[in-house]
């Protein structure tokens, strides 16, 4: 049976609507001939961004699914602190590809985890599930190491999505060029709608050959 990676920041017990897509994939990928073993942040990372835990969420995995959590690093305790100063927008503008995720040093952090666990488990793919989108770091870091393709699955636009805020015209501007780096990047890309493949073809984010739709579930 082939190996996955699969690089979910927000997997269970974290709940809210991030974790069902990553949490179902890992629930079935093993009918479709890959065993899945998952990289994600740990409790305490969870309750420091003060995020809600569901425990009930693991009970629809498999037993015995090689689950490895990981610390997020000391940004999120940073943000939190800036937050209740009330000056977290002030370093969100000037120091802005540093503070526009709070999991934006998590893939950075664990590089070196990440390429023991390649080897250790003779990984054959890489998938990231974005967001939060710095976790496509890690997948690109990982298949630009060992040469094995890496599927980025992003379960929403970025810069054209309502949900993402910027400081900026300005910041967001530089987002758009990052999205036509980044996105050109994994071997493959999933979109969880029509419309979003048609929008980055479009804009000629990625390959038209390289993006397929794998659609939400109920």
């Amino acid at each position: 049976m082939k190996k996955v990676l699969l690089i979910a920041y927000q997997f269970p017990p974290k709940s809210g609507p991030g974790v069902h897509r990553s949490k179902n994939l890992a629930k079935h990928l093993r009918k479709h001939g890959y065993e899945p073993i998952i990289f994600t942040i740990n409790k305490k990372a969870i309750e420091v961004e003060r995020g809600f835990i569901d425990n009930k969420q693991l009970e629809d995995l498999p037993a015995d699914l090689n689950i490895i959590r990981t610390n997020a690093g000391f940004l999120s305790k940073i943000s939190v602190l800036l937050m209740e100063l009330k000056v977290y927008r002030l370093f969100w503008y000037f120091f802005y590809p540093i503070f526009w995720e709070w999991s934006s040093l998590w893939p950075f952090l664990n590089y070196q985890k990440a390429i023991k666990i390649v080897k250790q488990h003779k990984i054959n793919l890489i998938y990231t599930s974005s967001g939060p989108f710095s976790s496509m770091y890690l997948g690109w870091l990982l298949q630009t190491k060992f040469k094995i393709p890496w599927v980025a699955d992003l379960r929403d636009p970025f810069t054209d999505a309502y949900v993402w805020q910027f400081p900026s015209k300005i910041h967001w501007k530089l987002a758009r060029l990052w999205e036509k780096w980044m996105f050109k990047k994994p071997a493959h890309l999933i979109v969880n709608t029509n419309e979003v493949k048609k929008l980055f073809i479009s804009r000629k984010l990625t390959d038209p050959n390289k993006i397929s739709v794998v659609n939400n579930g109920f």
